[in-house]
């Protein structure tokens, strides 16, 4: 995170948020040394992979930003496709990936309890035994649906249903 979208994430001013980054480089010296070498290494190969080999090839003017961001991103990537396959081989079959989580359609607790504890080993396995945590964002009963309480969403949602009833694929009636 650079100040600008630090600063805007806290809702303070960009000299603060850069005097957090310079404190933070300055406390956690290695971290930041260590981020640059993989960085210049992968300027030198043309390439920079993740725990598990899958590659980024890098182009003559790469952005700086992809390069220090590519372990984070693809190792967290990384994670979700090992889970996801696990699952797959102890029969619960995810129904759909979402940025860095899975949506599981599951038959009890159990399961939840399973696909928790394989996405915990996976977690575990990528990032060579550090502790991964799982949260469960939503469970959702009955067949109930989720519902996202964004405003924008909602209106999303709305606009969605009204097309869908507006060209008959929908009866009329009331939004569900």
């Amino acid at each position: 995170m650079g100040v600008p979208s630090l600063s805007k994430g806290l809702g303070r001013h960009p000299l603060i948020g850069s005097i957090i980054i310079e404190l933070h480089k300055r406390r956690y010296s290695r971290f930041w040394q260590y981020r640059a070498d993989r960085v210049n290494q992968a300027m030198l190969d043309r390439r920079i992979e993740t725990q598990f080999s899958w590659p980024l090839r890098i182009s003559t003017s790469p952005n700086e930003r992809t390069l220090f961001n590519f372990p984070m991103q693809g190792n967290g990537a990384e994670m979700l496709r090992l889970a996801a396959w696990r699952m797959c081989e102890a029969g619960i079959v995810p129904c759909m990936l979402i940025h860095d989580g899975l949506l599981l359609e599951v038959d009890d607790e159990e399961q939840i309890r399973q696909a928790i504890d394989i996405m915990r080993a996976a977690g575990r396995e990528v990032c060579d035994g550090f502790k991964i945590g799982v949260d469960v964002d939503q469970k959702l009963l009955n067949g109930a649906r989720y519902r996202d309480k964004r405003p924008v969403a909602q209106k999303m949602w709305e606009t969605m249903m009204t097309t869908l009833q507006e060209v008959g694929a929908l009866p009329k009636g009331p939004i569900p």
